[in-house]
């Protein structure tokens, strides 16, 4: 009987962790992106700034 029970949770988890795996990747991605705006937000941050104080 617990070997039966075993055997019907296995797809639910195999499921799941090609779910995790997507998920994680995505995530990934999405972090990559995201710190990549912030770099270029960044660096323009800093010309602004090194521009006024040119000018001040």
């Amino acid at each position: 009987m617990q070997n039966n029970q075993n055997e019907q949770h296995k797809p639910n988890s195999d499921y799941m962790v090609n779910y995790l795996v997507d998920d994680n990747a995505r995530l990934t991605k999405e972090n990559a992106m995201l710190k990549a705006i912030i770099q270029e937000q960044n660096e323009k941050f800093k010309e602004l700034s090194e521009s006024q104080e040119v000018s001040d």
